[in-house]
């Protein structure tokens, strides 16, 4: 999540394209941002926008599995199945190109909390969750904490996975499917500087964050003081270094927490996948970390598979980069496909593009060129790309510009991803700091102190509100969108496959018609003050779809 961490993002998706080892020498990227001639990555981030999806269970006459568990809901269609084709693309389980878009939601978490009478988190509301669903919202990442999931050592709390499954069924109820985000920030809230405690000259007192229990945690007394990023004190370093060398057990617990999840969700179609663990440390230098990272991997994907054999499908297992946030000089360390196992399936790669959001030292990549290169490193590890987290907090004529140029990349490129976050309380870790009356500027923002609703950003919301495809049979090759007018283009190519295209719009039949070319039988179901498009398509290849003011 955003801080000082992510001050070096985009210098990571650098190296971190550079630390695929076997990338195809011809990959590039020009200087505006954009592929060159010799890698023009197509919209969906895959080489070829002209044949249906070779992905498993996708393709001409592909059958959809029969489920053994079905979310109850009022939408208009079921949310099925995520999987990962072979051409890295996400898609259902009727072989559909699949988009989901969304919000990062943290009302599960448990966070440090700095001010007293301040909580950290706030419930979301079903006012929040009509108003996701009336948002086009399709998915949340469900940030939650193995502090609250094994609080005390050995036994996980049933309790815990209730309010979790209670989110998932409320989610898609509302029509919005769910990742589920382990999350930590600087390893625990329970490693923070002490009231009173003086720190050396050069360095200052750390706030605690979120992560690990208390008994996980292992700092060997070093000091908890920074010299900048919220994991450069020797206390999170230490307390990083006891968890991947597996000091006591913790890690394996940590994997065994992970299969208590999956347990609980094996066959839930509305559940979107799951996420390994937000933004790991490198905490050592790479060359040394690496193996041991990557066996977190591998143990932690084994126990979620062992977990959910005998479910009908396997849901899919986000990974992430780790990042040398604490010191720079340790390098990135990239999963390695084949270290968690070449024959392991349904892996999507999910960095965060907070490029032109925070301040970057010693980069200026564009918020297009972070796009590219994190397909490019998608393409090497042949995995889809799931941007996880990305946001901006302020409503200034430049930050709305940029707000709207990644969601014309977004669309241009057919990305997927979550905007950190929905509403981040005054008591969030994040928000601790300022004193006096402050403004928090999120989707939803808040006034401090006390948490006073200021309602939808809107120079923000009307970004994240746009139309798109929920999903497509056969392969959407492209999607745009104007902000001005609300309207939406969208074309793809069956493939022969024929099914239902499903697609968001923001917009009403009064203010705004439909036309279509290879579609059939359009039917419109309104939620909030935009609608669900759901036609038919009869085209043996290429359809299109155009919402357009009157």
């Amino acid at each position: 999540m955003p801080a000082a961490l992510l001050r070096h993002t985009t210098l990571f998706a650098l190296l971190l394209v550079a630390s695929c080892s076997d990338r195809q020498s011809e990959t590039g990227a020009t200087t505006d941002g954009s592929a060159d001639s010799a890698d023009d990555t197509t919209a969906d981030g895959s080489d070829d926008a002209s044949g249906s999806s070779d992905g498993e269970g996708s393709g001409e006459g592909s059958a959809s599995m029969a489920l053994p568990y079905a979310p109850e809901t009022t939408w208009p269609f079921a949310l099925r199945p995520l999987q990962a084709s072979e051409d890295r693309r996400i898609i259902d389980d009727r072989g559909r190109d699949t988009l989901i878009r969304g919000v990062n939601v943290t009302s599960l978490g448990e966070y440090w909390q700095g001010v007293a009478g301040s909580p950290p988190t706030m419930e979301t509301t079903p006012a929040d969750w009509d108003e996701m669903a009336a948002s086009g919202i399709s998915v949340i990442r469900l940030v939650v904490h193995w502090s609250q999931l094994e609080p005390v050592r050995g036994e996980v709390s049933e309790a815990y996975l209730d309010r979790i499954d209670s989110y998932v069924r409320t989610a898609a109820e509302h029509g919005i499917y769910t990742v589920i985000d382990m999350h930590q920030d600087a390893y625990s809230a329970f490693i923070f500087t002490p009231e009173g405690e003086v720190c050396p000259e050069g360095s200052s007192p750390a706030k605690g964050w979120d992560g690990a229990p208390a008994w996980a945690v292992f700092t060997d007394g070093a000091s908890t003081c920074i010299t900048g990023d919220r994991n450069s004190s020797p206390a999170v370093r230490n307390a990083w270094n006891a968890f991947y060398d597996n000091r006591d057990g913790i890690r394996d617990r940590f994997v065994a927490s992970w299969a208590a999840v999956a347990e609980r969700f094996a066959g839930r179609p509305e559940v979107a996948g799951y996420d390994v663990l937000n933004e790991p440390e490198v905490s050592r230098p790479a060359a040394l970390l690496g193996p041991l990272y990557n066996g977190l991997l591998r143990d932690a994907v084994a126990a979620i598979r062992a977990a959910e054999s005998g479910a009908p499908f396997e849901h899919l297992i986000r990974v992430e980069p780790a990042i040398p946030a604490g010191d720079p000089s340790f390098g990135l360390v990239v999963p390695s496909r084949s270290a968690i196992g070449a024959e392991v399936t349904n892996i999507v790669s999910a960095p965060h593009n907070y490029a032109e959001s925070i301040a970057i030292g010693g980069a200026a990549l564009t918020i297009e060129l972070t796009d590219q290169l994190y397909l490019n490193a998608a393409k090497t590890l042949r995995v889809p790309t799931w941007i996880g987290e990305y946001g901006f907090w302020d409503t200034s004529e430049s930050t709305v510009a940029k707000v709207e140029r990644y969601a014309a990349d977004e669309d241009r490129r057919l990305l997927n991803g979550a905007w950190w976050q929905w509403r981040q309380p005054c008591g969030d870790p994040h928000s601790v700091g300022p004193t006096g009356d402050y403004e928090i500027i999120h989707l939803h923002g808040l006034a401090c102190p006390g948490d006073r609703d200021l309602g939808p950003t809107e120079p923000l919301m009307r970004a994240l509100r746009r139309g798109y495809v929920r999903s497509a049979p056969g392969r959407i090759t492209s999607l745009a969108n104007d902000l001005t007018t609300g309207g939406t283009i969208v074309t793809g190519d069956s493939g022969g496959q024929p099914g239902e295209l499903i697609v968001w719009t923001p917009t009403s039949d009064a203010t705004h018609a439909v036309t279509t070319e290879g579609l059939d039988t359009v039917r419109t179901f309104a939620v909030g003050s935009g609608r669900i498009l759901v036609a038919e398509v009869t085209a043996p290849a290429g359809y299109r779809l155009e919402v357009a003011r009157r």
